[in-house]
C-alpha cells in the first residue's frame, strides 16, 4: 500500500560478455526485467503493476524505465512477432 516501499522482484537477467576491443578487457552488457505486482490502495482500488526494465554495464546500470502492463503487453507481441519472422525466414533458408 502507500506507506511501504514498492518491491520489485527479479524476473530475467540476461547477460552478454564480450572482448573490447579498444582495451582487450573481457566485459558484460546485461538486460534485467523486474516486476511490480498490482496492488490494492487504502481506498479499496486496484493499481497496475509495472515492469521495469534496467540496461548496465559490469556492475553499472546505464539506464532503466518503467512499463505499464499495456506498454509491457505491446512490447511482448513485437518480440513475439519478430521471433516467429525469424523462424519463418530460417525454415524458408534451410530449405533452399
Amino acid at each position: 500500500m502507500g506507506d511501504r516501499p514498492q518491491q520489485y522482484e527479479r524476473r530475467l537477467q540476461v547477460k552478454h560478455f564480450f572482448d573490447d576491443k579498444q582495451t582487450g578487457a573481457k566485459r558484460r552488457t546485461w538486460l534485467e526485467l523486474q516486476f511490480l505486482p498490482p496492488e490494492k490502495t487504502t481506498e479499496g482500488w486496484v493499481n497496475d503493476g509495472k515492469i521495469r526494465l534496467s540496461l548496465g554495464e559490469d556492475r553499472d546500470i546505464k539506464g532503466a524505465f518503467l512499463l505499464s502492463i499495456d506498454e509491457a503487453c505491446r512490447l511482448y507481441k513485437a518480440l513475439e512477432m519478430i521471433v516467429e519472422d525469424h523462424e519463418a525466414e530460417k525454415g524458408r533458408l534451410w530449405s533452399e
